[in-house]
């Protein structure tokens, strides 16, 4: 049996949809804490709390694989994930699988949401579980979530502090197809797999893809990281946050968002979505005034 967390959310559903067109939906069973949320799936739901380890062991039941879906930053991230580790152990779940983040592991990667998944990885290597941690790289939904590529079509500009550094960008579709991949071939045990876009996309690249895209003029404008923080300020945004983008800004220009790799197709057998493509796809949502 496969046991996939956190269903009530995207790339969860996403994945029991890629899983149940490779194994019976009566071997896969999603857990949330609020199962209703995800009454439409065509697998069965347990209700399981990460804050209730208890409830966890019950759903993690008969479990040979089980996919842990990091949850959203939160102070208590890394205690409720060692939570469902420990749940697991309990449970006797044979392999886990998790969604990390690009180079988690390295101990200089300077990304706000790398910590957590370093500590989550180093608790799957004390637990004695096998595991597969997913690193993911940037996923493009986060350019329409954090508002980046609307705001640089409706100003014409992209300002930018990333420099020559590239991203990986890979969908959250494409990454929700290689974990059901694992998941249903149990493969890749005791990997950290880096899984990217087919390549690294530069600013001045985005901006040249949103030009295309939209048919509208966004230069790409270099600028230092106070100026970044400063027009993110301009625009509305609370200070946090604009600090948090101009710092992730940094952490571009330096490359850790650089590796590529052909995991998606290697594991899937399929193309994975370039950044064109994305955004083509979206591109109502980046025409919003």
């Amino acid at each position: 049996m496969i046991v996939v967390t956190g269903v009530a959310g995207q790339l969860a559903q996403l994945t029991v949809q890629h899983l149940v067109q490779r194994v019976s939906a009566t071997e896969v069973v999603g857990t949330s804490r609020t199962p209703d949320k995800a009454a439409e799936l065509p697998v069965t739901v347990r209700p399981a709390d990460f804050d209730d380890p208890d409830s966890l062991v019950s759903a993690f039941d008969g479990a040979d694989t089980l996919l842990v879906v990091s949850l959203h930053p939160l102070p208590e991230r890394s205690r409720l994930q060692a939570n469902a580790f420990g749940a697991a152990a309990k449970a006797g779940v044979g392999h886990v699988v998790y969604t990390s983040f690009t180079r988690a592991g390295e101990p200089g990667n300077p990304v706000s949401v790398v910590p957590d998944h370093r500590l989550a990885e180093q608790a799957l290597l004390q637990s004695g579980l096998t595991f597969t941690a997913l690193r993911f790289n940037m996923w493009p939904e986060m350019l329409l979530m954090m508002d980046t590529a609307r705001r640089a079509v409706a100003s014409g500009t992209l300002l930018s502090n990333s420099g020559a550094g590239g991203v990986g960008y890979v969908t959250k579709d494409d990454c929700a197809a290689v974990a059901a991949a694992v998941l249903a071939n149990g493969t890749n045990k005791g990997e950290l797999l880096e899984v990217s876009g087919p390549s690294a996309v530069t600013d001045a690249e985005l901006a040249a893809a949103l030009t295309e895209v939209t048919g509208r003029q966004v230069s790409y404008e270099a600028a230092s990281d106070e100026a970044v923080a400063a027009a993110l300020l301009a625009d509305g945004l609370p200070e946090r946050m604009a600090q948090a983008l101009a710092a992730n800004g940094v952490a571009r220009r330096d490359g850790w968002y650089e590796t590529t790799t052909h995991a998606v197709e290697r594991l899937t057998g399929r193309t994975p979505t370039a950044l064109t493509e994305f955004l083509t796809t979206h591109r109502a949502d980046l025409l919003v005034s």
